[in-house]
């Protein structure tokens, strides 16, 4: 059997809907991350550049606490105001998959799937629909 021979379809399509928000909490701690992030890159950028009456390791320690300090603050303004759940995405998922062939390779694929038990977690209807049209086929049917 080849995989030409064998379709494998989605059916019992529903419409499920996500809302995708995600808590001020986490995204002011991951910005405040990629603030102290910058912030240090940029202090070391400063300290090999520039001449400064502080040492290098205080120009780091102040670079990752103004880092910390904006980051946190873009992330809670971002989670406060632009996070709205207004925003929703919509998906077409299938309840179902179907497994569809020739006729003549009907006793092969029922076999192969009798012998699948090691993907059977109880949630799967298996089941095979003999004489499924494949996309040449509708072509010529219609010619």
């Amino acid at each position: 059997m080849t995989a030409a021979n064998l379709e494998i379809v989605g059916a019992g399509l529903r419409q499920a809907t996500r809302r995708r928000t995600v808590p001020a909490v986490r995204l002011t701690l991951v910005s405040a991350a990629h603030g102290a992030l910058l912030g240090v890159l940029a202090a070391v950028f400063v300290t090999l550049v520039a001449e400064t009456t502080l040492n290098g390791l205080a120009v780091v320690v102040w670079g990752f606490v103004y880092g910390v300090l904006v980051g946190a603050l873009g992330g809670l303004f971002r989670g406060l105001v632009r996070n709205r759940p207004e925003a929703v995405t919509t998906e077409v998922l299938p309840t179902r998959y179907e497994v569809r062939c020739t006729a003549e390779e009907l006793s092969v694929a029922q076999t192969l799937l009798a012998d699948a038990a090691d993907v059977d977690d109880g949630r799967v209807e298996r089941t095979v629909i003999a004489d499924a049209p494949h996309p040449g086929q509708q072509q010529r049917d219609a010619a």
